[in-house]
């Protein structure tokens, strides 16, 4: 298991968290759409790739909002992630039912392509952020 050295005060993994999920998730794109293309097809490869890649995209440009704001100050990077998360589920709906894709990728392939990258961007997420060492009341005077 990787071990990280203990961020500076105020700072969080977002850097870090891109690049794991960034990795896992290119590994399960290579395994998805292989397994896709072989046991189905074409399509099956390009629909698990394709709603691999909008889960992909909403989780990149919330990292992407996290590592601008967080220069600010942590309320604001809070702030900004909460205002969000509606408006990356707006633009995920937009591009799942009005994205020029073919009609034929449209299919049970890309509905597990996001599932299954949806899992696990949170799981990693959610595991990511519970190792933080996060303070809640200063302990200075």
């Amino acid at each position: 298991m990787l071990r990280s050295k203990p961020l500076p005060q105020g700072t969080m993994p977002w850097a870090s968290m891109f690049s794991r999920i960034s990795m896992a998730l290119a590994i399960l794109a290579l395994v998805g759409t292989i397994g896709g293309g072989l046991s189905a097809g074409l399509p099956a490869a390009a629909g698990f790739l394709s709603g691999l890649a909008l889960v992909y995209l909403t989780f990149a440009s919330g990292v992407l909002l996290m590592l601008l704001t967080q220069k600010r100050s942590m309320k604001t990077a809070a702030l900004a992630l909460l205002a969000s998360y509606p408006v990356k589920i707006l633009i995920f709906t937009c591009l799942l039912l009005l994205a020029p894709l073919p009609e034929a990728w449209r299919n049970g392939w890309m509905l597990t392509g996001s599932l299954l990258a949806l899992g696990v961007q949170l799981v990693m997420e959610t595991k990511i952020i519970w190792k933080q060492r996060i303070l809640y009341f200063d302990s200075v005077g």
